[in-house]
């Protein structure tokens, strides 16, 4: 499988790694996300800290790296313009964020009792525009295990249903025995 990455961020390769820059994550390479929960809080948002190091020495100017991070469960937000969600939900540089070997998101705990997987893979770059084989990459996956969820968070989870259903629905059913 050949796999492509961008300067200007790249979704679907946290699982498998970018391997236009070398067929083989390298070995002195190292992707890490600070920051996430060993057990998660519904609904919380935490702030996660992506880190790149090891491989090429990162360039004066230029491109330094990248990062892919997806998670089967939860939303990611952006803290800057250096990132963004893609439409499948997961969170990736942008290209003024390629300049860069670290990076702030923020993800939202679900409402839910599953357990999260978060996979990121991370390519560091050389600075030449190239992909080649002075650039390394790597992948890593966390674990952020759910716990059960309370009445109070069940009916957070439907929060806003609930008001739509009071709003438009109470006021049906007023009119509606009203006409009776």
């Amino acid at each position: 499988m050949e796999v492509f990455g961008s300067s200007h961020g790249i979704e679907g390769y946290s699982e498998t790694g970018c391997n236009c820059h070398g067929s083989n994550p390298g070995v002195e390479t190292y992707v890490e996300i600070i920051g996430i929960p060993d057990n998660y809080s519904h609904g919380e948002i935490y702030e996660l800290t992506i880190i790149l190091s090891g491989g090429p020495q990162e360039a004066e100017q230029g491109h330094r790296g990248g990062f892919n991070l997806k998670a089967s469960d939860g939303d990611f937000s952006s803290k800057d313009s250096a990132t963004y969600v893609t439409e499948n939900g997961e969170i990736t540089h942008d290209h003024s964020g390629a300049n860069q070997r670290t990076w702030d998101v923020e993800w939202k705990a679900p409402y839910s009792d599953e357990d999260v997987r978060f996979t990121i893979a991370g390519n560091v770059v050389d600075g030449d525009h190239q992909p080649t084989d002075g650039d390394d990459w790597s992948l890593e996956s966390y674990t952020s295990y759910g716990s059960k969820l309370s009445l109070s968070d069940q009916i957070l989870q439907y929060s806003d249903i609930m008001i739509i259903t009071f709003l438009f629905g109470v006021p049906l059913v007023l009119l509606y025995r009203k006409k009776s």
